[in-house]
């Protein structure tokens, strides 16, 4: 049955029906003449919300009438030739609902007071005709943009090259500018003939957003301490890597400089952004344990990785990185931020036709030896004979150690003086190229990019080589979005064979480093009788000899990271979340040392084919990772209530294998299945794990016009690496904040408003192993920068 029975019949050539529906009508218009005074302003400015799936247009307008006073006049067999239709639109105008249903449909519509009269054909044009071009912000033309008579259904769709030529009838008029991701423009129309229109992406400002990683927070309402910084202000500073850039627009992002391993492109660099949490140890001062002490998290898109996948990622790919500082990242983290988190977002597709882009870079590593000021070979020695070093009381010794003298001394003399410092070093240029495309439409978008990175180290012969790739889908359909980020890195790593830049800085500059003909020495000094009698039981061996065998030590890495999300807009005010992250890594590492190389000097005779080593060691992880995510946002008048629970599970299975083996007469063969035998008193050795956690973490924030916020978060972490007495542990943040320039009564005072004054402080902490402790922190904004004081106490200590 129809809703409406009288106001229209299928013609079914019955006169007395005919004469019935005429006489009706003239009733309505008449009707909606006499209310127009007191309805026509008020239903104009009627906003009303459609969810309709596969309906009739008929369906639709009754659905109109039930929320309006609007009366609809139309032809049957008119409006049931259209479509079936899918209206899913909130608090829209219904000229705005009209030119969707309409579009494309041949019928256009006229409003006169409440009445609305739906017909065929278009309505009468003086031949004026308006044609412009429609691009982004970035200069891309836009093709398949609506542009509308606002008001009417009259309108067009740019084409591929982003073009539109549009009629306008009689009188003054505006175009509507509309794309799915874009933000709708409203333009008037003057005098010139040509409207050209650069629509802007529908997106928050970055600035205004703080991304925790788990939930998206107002900055005007965040108590903690956050940095965002884009893409392009992490491209200005630099173009090494994302951790240098970042180090480079933030001075409290503190890069531990080591001297031991200089510009190795292999050692990762230890990060602190909120100083020591944990000190190491004498033997994780001396290998790479150390490093993982005091690393901040770092999340990708929702999920936790590695600060080597920070340094290897392809930065072009990234659009913003904030930097979380404070105790109340720890609250939404729990144990896993102890240390500061690092949260990176990529880029989302952007909509449009193919568009490619290519970036190339070249990076030059230059050696900084002005912080040495080394002795020549004349002074080394001038200096060891004052301070007594060639002479004993043993008149037999002292004999040996004149003669070493006066051959060191005819060493110079010949003209000798190594500058070992610059032996194992170089300028190394390295490269890196990207490529990048994109495209799609409002409900399929794509991106695909690739880049190789070749990083070469001061040290002759270090190098990483990395290629990344990645493919990233989004679907949009009605109030579900879909997306997938695969990502795929294989990178290839070779330490120098010249050895540690130390040993260099410890050779004596009246030692040859090659002998008449050019060759390397594998000894230094004299081989014979003084050195032996002077201080060495064997002779110093050069580092430089190591290079000129066949010795590596190189490895390669093969990572997976496959990021899936689904999310679905309930309503205008619940939104919920899923994501699901795999990752899977193999590492593998080999290092050759063959019989010759210098670190087997010291081996006795009965030792011989113990010389030479062989390291190799496989590592293969996957971890997986599950988070639901559900929000809810609503504004009663002045009062902003945000609001959020998000639910984490992760899992990470590790397993590991090396082997140790020796006896390589041949560095020939240098495989490690030549060995004679494994590592005395060895054995291959390995290692496995499995690692899981869970974690609940919830966000209430509540903001009055404006101007005062209160922010509450907490989590409670679960971990098989806590102990079995304590599985859980609660971690909690509470802040309150101000924002002064949005206050009335400072208007007068314009250095508040124009520097974004804000006040905040906040107390953070955390309870496990029977103990309580709070951090607070009180700290104002000016503009984007804040500053901080900090203090902490313990409050509570239960029963050992």
């Amino acid at each position: 049955m129809k809703k409406n029975p009288g106001m229209a019949f299928p013609a079914r050539g019955k006169l007395k029906k005919i004469l019935w529906v005429m006489k009706l009508k003239i009733f309505l218009i008449l009707f909606s003449c006499l209310q127009l005074h007191a309805a026509v302003h008020s239903q104009n400015a009627v906003k009303i919300s459609l969810d309709l799936e596969n309906v009739s247009l008929e369906e639709v307008i009754w659905a109109i009438e039930k929320q309006t006073n609007f009366v609809f006049m139309y032809g049957t067999n008119d409006v049931e030739q259209i479509k079936p239709l899918t209206i899913n639109e909130k608090d829209k105008e219904i000229g705005e609902i009209l030119n969707i249903c309409l579009q494309n449909t041949g019928l256009c519509y006229e409003i006169s007071g409440n009445a609305v009269i739906i017909k065929k054909g278009m309505p009468q044009v003086e031949g004026r005709k308006i044609t412009g071009k429609v691009t982004d912000e970035k200069g891309n033309t836009l093709p398949g943009v609506t542009v509308l008579i606002k008001g009417t259904s009259i309108g067009v769709s740019t084409d591929a090259e982003g073009k539109y030529t549009l009629s306008l009838p009689a009188g003054k008029h505006v175009l509507l500018f509309s794309m799915v991701g874009m933000q709708t423009k409203e333009v008037p129309v003057g005098s010139s003939d040509q409207i050209n229109i650069v629509m802007q992406e529908e997106v928050s400002e970055m600035e205004e957003v703080v991304v925790t990683g788990i939930f998206k927070k107002a900055r005007e309402s965040y108590t903690g301490a956050a940095q965002t910084f884009t893409s392009k202000e992490l491209q200005q500073f630099g173009n090494r890597n994302l951790l240098q850039s970042l180090h480079n627009i933030d001075p409290s992002i503190n890069i531990i400089e080591n001297n031991t391993f200089g510009s190795n492109p292999n050692r990762l660099p230890e990060v602190q952004i909120r100083g020591n949490s944990s000190i190491p140890n004498v033997d994780e001062l001396k290998n790479q344990t150390r490093v993982d002490l005091n690393t901040p998290l770092i999340i990708l898109d929702g999920f936790e990785t590695t600060l080597q996948k920070l340094i290897d990622i392809n930065e072009n790919e990234v659009e913003t990185l904030t930097v979380l500082k404070d105790a109340s990242a720890t609250s939404i983290y729990g144990s896993r931020g102890a240390n500061g988190v690092i949260v990176i977002t990529t880029k989302k597709p952007a909509m449009g036709k193919l568009k490619i882009s290519y970036k190339g870079d070249i990076n030059i590593e230059v050696p900084d030896l002005t912080a040495y000021n080394l002795l020549e070979a004349r002074e080394k020695l001038d200096l060891e004979k004052r301070v007594g070093l060639y002479s004993k009381e043993n008149p037999d010794q002292d004999w040996h150690l004149q003669r070493y003298y006066s051959y060191l001394l005819g060493e110079v003399n010949s003209g000798v003086n190594t500058y070992w410092l610059s032996k194992p070093l170089r300028v190394a240029i390295g490269q890196r190229q990207a490529l990048r495309l994109e495209g799609g439409d409002k409900s399929f978008r794509y991106s695909a990019s690739l880049q190789w990175n070749d990083i070469r180290g001061v040290m002759k012969g270090s190098s990483r080589k990395t290629f990344n790739g990645s493919i990233q889908l989004a679907y949009y359909f009605h109030n579900l979005k879909f997306s997938n980020n695969l990502m795929i890195s294989i990178g290839n790593r070779r330490e120098s064979p010249y050895g540690d830049f130390s040993e260099y800085a410890k050779m004596n500059p009246y030692w040859r480093a090659y002998d008449e003909n050019g060759n390397v020495l594998k000894y230094l000094g004299d081989s014979g009788e003084y050195d032996k009698a002077f201080r060495w039981s064997e002779s110093p061996v050069n580092p430089l000899y190591n290079a000129t065998l066949n010795t590596f030590d190189k490895g390669n890495n093969t990572e997976i990271i496959n990021n899936f999300m689904l999310e679905w807009s309930m309503n205008e005010y619940w939104n919920l979340r899923f994501r699901l992250g795999i990752s899977k890594n193999i590492d593998e590492t080999d290092v050759f040392k063959p019989a010759d190389h210098t670190d087997f000097t010291d081996y006795a005779e009965e030792d011989e084919f113990r010389k030479g080593s062989y390291d190799y060691g496989l590592s293969n992880s996957f971890s997986h990772e599950e988070s639901l995510n559900i929000a809810y946002h609503q504004l009663f008048g002045n009062h902003l209530l945000v609001a959020g629970v998000d639910l984490n599970i992760r899992e990470n299975i590790s397993k590991g294998v090396n082997v140790k083996a020796e006896g390589f007469t041949n560095e020939r063969f240098d495989d490690i299945f030549m060995a004679l035998q494994y590592k005395e008193n060895g054995k291959p050795g390995g290692s496995e794990s499995i690692t899981r956690s869970i974690g609940f973490t919830g966000n209430i924030n509540y903001t009055y016009n404006n101007r005062y916020f209160i922010d509450l978060s907490g989590r409670v972490d679960g971990a098989s690496q806590f102990g079995s007495n304590k599985r859980f542990a609660p971690f909690w943040s509470a802040g309150i904040g101000w924002n002064m320039h949005n206050e009335s009564f400072f208007s007068d005072i314009p250095w508040i408003t124009m520097l974004k004054l804000r006040l905040s402080t906040g107390i953070s902490g955390s309870q496990q192993f029977d103990a309580y402790q709070a951090i607070q922190t009180y700290r104002y904004f000016v503009g984007d920068k804040y500053y901080n004081w900090y203090g902490s106490s313990l409050i509570a200590m239960g029963n050992p």
